[in-house]
């Protein structure tokens, strides 16, 4: 069919990333609120670092560390050698293993015979110096003690040198270790104190492990948030650059509030603090706390966490905005996913930054073995825009991207570490065929998912109103402009007008830039090639038929605004899009009925 007038619209930039807070309708006069031409309705799978949009990069499955069980959490210890290895605790179990060999896994328990409460549904983990503290979760069992070599319990407050108790949340900072119980919280003696043991192996290093310094402490008593908050879920610092005092804020996180300690530097101070003269305690925020530990994730000066609403939060923001009516989250860019969140078990959430993002766990439910708590996704925060010297105005103000959500896996912890200088991240997961635990890489290279498998993932971009939302429009085709093909790539194009809830199918192709010589039957395998991305430029929509709408009101192809759908699987990026249309007419009345 020919059309006389053939009218373009679409974006070439997408490095606002996602939000799904808006309307779809592009933004214009008549939509101030809609997505900007450089944003995206959705994003799963995929990244617009850079402008593009592109295919997260693979994971890598590193093998089984345990055939099956309840998975109680774990942590990435950094051994005095400064090798790392994965600690974690299934079924009351403490197991290690080497993150590229988990099949290696030794069972700690078994060979030095001492257990934690199998039933607890969440351990808690922290590293003091060489020593690994594992809390049970119950607020009952005395915690294990790691210190590379040898496995022992906690002597507790009781033993003929106190030490640590038991308890849940910890942190190690200032020195101390810091734990808490219930709605208390207190710490252990200072770093190389007079109660750790001289000499070799720890050269008072283990007094870390010791409660003999502050009377109120060795008591059982601690210090204490207000009831109303609730029990504390999480104790964490973040850094302070200001060290002209002498001393830096301690966080304690319940469900609901947040709390800033000033912690004492000296012993001497630390000694006389107790009931009737505590560390200053001040209320950091006065509603939505953290859910978890795990969730926690410490990036420069800052503290972004997951709380109940369901959202994602920054401390920053928040003190920030605190004269503000609106205790705002940083979140609402993903609502569409977090909507969906369980609350009742969003206590396993946890988070990590890694290659310069933000990642958080969401869409918690049970695993297929029904034992264990997962997360279906994880939602992306892409630091990179605000990561050069480039000089923001009001008109091109530079945030973080939203990049929507990658899935794939069944996770249960997301685990991050320094490996010998190269940061490294992983995910401990369910298998869905046999409920092993295994431990799976996020890569920052690999165009594949662990081997050869190809990625699928997808776009919705902003409904176009070619710049008028008042005329009705017939889409009549577009062009699709892709670079950066590796292997075969398959590609489902579809859309919807207006309100239209339902998704039309339009136009279906694969391309592909031979990745290997198994791939080119021009090029034997015997002769030595480089192989490189290739480019498809454009990729040319028919037009699209002429299915009724969902409502059976009118054609799918005649609306004011239109939205397309790209469903991928395999290695590009999409460089741009162009969706063609042509004006159609209609009588003033059309459409109307009583």
């Amino acid at each position: 069919m020919a059309h006389t007038t053939i009218n373009p619209d679409g974006s070439f930039d997408f490095s606002y990333g996602v939000n799904s807070s808006k309307v779809t309708t592009i933004q214009s006069e008549l939509t101030p609120n809609g997505l900007k031409r450089s944003e995206l309705a959705w994003l799963q799978n995929g990244t617009v670092r850079g402008g593009g949009i592109t295919q997260r990069t693979g994971w890598v499955d590193r093998g089984i560390f345990h055939t099956g069980g309840l998975y109680q959490g774990g942590i990435l210890y950094e051994a005095l050698d400064s090798s790392v290895y994965a600690v974690v605790q299934i079924d009351g179990e403490v197991w290690r293993f080497d993150v590229d060999n988990p099949a290696g896994a030794i069972n700690l328990s078994a060979v030095f015979g001492l257990t934690n409460n199998a039933a607890s549904l969440k351990a808690y983990f922290c590293q003091a110096e060489q020593f690994l503290i594992i809390q049970s979760g119950d607020n009952v069992t005395l915690p294990l003690f790691w210190d590379g070599t040898t496995l022992r319990r906690s002597a507790g407050l009781a033993g003929v040198v106190a030490e640590i108790p038991e308890a849940t949340a910890m942190d190690y900072y200032m020195g101390r270790l810091w734990y808490a119980q219930g709605r208390t919280y207190g710490a252990g003696d200072i770093v190389r104190g007079p109660s750790g043991t001289p000499g070799l192996p720890y050269n008072l290093t283990d007094s870390v492990l010791k409660v003999t310094e502050n009377p109120l402490c060795l008591g059982g008593d601690n210090f204490t948030v207000p009831t109303s908050a609730g029990n504390i879920r999480a104790i964490k610092h973040s850094a302070n650059i200001n060290t002209q005092l002498g001393e830096g804020s301690l966080y304690i996180f319940t469900r609901k509030q947040i709390y800033s300690l000033t912690v004492p530097v000296t012993r001497t101070d630390w000694i006389g603090a107790d009931v009737n003269n505590m560390p200053i305690q001040t209320v950091a925020q006065i509603n939505n706390g953290a859910v978890s530990d795990w969730s926690i994730v410490a990036v420069n000066g800052d503290l972004f966490y997951t709380s109940l609403d369901p959202a994602y939060r920054s401390l920053t923001v928040a003190v920030r905005n605190f004269q503000q009516w609106g205790n705002k989250p940083i979140s609402a860019n993903v609502d569409r996913a977090l909507q969906f969140n369980d609350r009742s078990k969003m206590f396993t959430a946890s988070g990590m930054e890694f290659s310069n993002r933000l990642l958080m766990t969401i869409l918690p439910g049970t695993a297929p073995d029904g034992i264990n708590i997962i997360s279906q996704g994880i939602a992306v925060l892409d630091f990179d825009p605000i990561s050069s010297l480039e000089i923001a105005t009001a008109e091109t103000q530079i945030t973080p991207s939203w990049e929507g959500m990658w899935d794939g896996l069944n996770i249960l912890q997301l685990l991050a570490g320094d490996f010998g200088g190269l940061d490294r991240a992983f995910a401990t997961t369910v298998s869905e065929i046999d409920n092993s635990l295994h431990m799976w890489e996020l890569t920052t290279s690999e165009r594949f998912e662990n081997g050869d498998n190809r990625v699928s993932w997808y776009i919705e971009s902003p409904a176009y109103t070619w710049g008028n939302e008042l005329e009705l429009k017939r889409l009549v085709g577009g062009e699709i402009w892709i670079d950066k093909v590796f292997g075969t790539v398959q590609m489902t194009f579809k859309y919807r007008g207006d309100a239209d809830p339902c998704w039309h199918p339009w136009f279906a192709t694969t391309i592909c830039s031979e990745k290997n010589c198994t791939e080119d039957v021009n090029n034997p395998c015997a002769y030595p090639t480089t192989w490189r991305e290739g480019y498809r430029f454009p990729v040319t929509l028919p037009e699209p038929s002429s299915p009724c709408d969902s409502m059976g009101i009118r054609a799918a192809q005649i609306a004011h605004q239109f939205q397309l759908r790209i469903e991928l699987k395999g290695w590009c990026r999409i460089r741009g899009m162009m969706l063609y249309s042509t004006p159609f007419d209609k009588a003033i009345y059309d459409g109307l009925s009583c």
